[in-house]
């Protein structure tokens, strides 16, 4: 089936805004080439603006970072990330810190199959090493990847989830956190070696 253009994707959009059914577009799952179309499209034709994106981005998954970054940066298309699946499918949660092994009713022993990347061994690996950076500096594995997804400059909000209520605490407490800068290098030296690792 042919895709539908985004001229016409965007003319739909504005109809409904004009209905009072929608207040305002965002992307998901986009590619920076995407991103430029949409809003270029939408310009020159007067159709609704992009106004966010939402895109998995983690301490796992930095891909956001190059080129998505750039064209949605507030000087040149101005469309801020909505970070989605910033604990990688739970596996920064701390969950997972032992090689081999998943707990019993966690999330990737429920279901195999579930962002099997994350799962994979070199996610793990790298997993590890954030369990060991939060650790180090007094945080739990779930702040220290929500407080550096929160920390960056093009992500305006950061989407969450949580089975419990103390998951949940936890969660919300880690948007009052401000990383240190050894914090922050201890994270780069892990991405270094580990660079977007569910992708290799």
């Amino acid at each position: 089936r042919e895709a539908e253009s985004i001229a016409s994707q965007l003319s739909a959009f504005q109809e409904l805004i004009e209905e009072g059914k929608v207040r305002y577009v965002g992307l998901s799952n986009e590619t920076a080439f995407g991103v430029c179309e949409f809003c270029r499209i939408a310009k020159e034709n007067s159709l609704p603006k992009v106004v966010s994106i939402q895109n998995s981005y983690s301490l796992l998954h930095r891909e956001f970072e190059s080129s998505l970054a750039e064209a949605c940066a507030p000087s040149n298309y101005n469309v801020p990330l909505l970070a989605y699946s910033p604990l990688a499918g739970g596996a920064l949660s701390g969950k997972y810190d032992v090689e081999g092994e998943f707990p019993e009713g966690a999330r990737f022993t429920l279901f195999p199959s579930y962002m099997k990347r994350f799962q994979e061994s070199l996610s793990m690996k790298a997993v590890r090493q954030y369990v060991r950076i939060a650790n180090k500096h007094g945080l739990s594995p779930a702040q220290l990847a929500l407080a550096f997804a929160r920390s960056r400059w093009f992500n305006l909000s950061t989407i969450i989830g949580a089975t419990t209520m103390q998951q949940l605490e936890e969660n919300i407490a880690a948007f009052e956190l401000d990383l240190s800068p050894d914090v922050m290098n201890d994270i780069n030296d892990v991405y270094k070696e580990f660079r977007d690792p569910p992708l290799s």
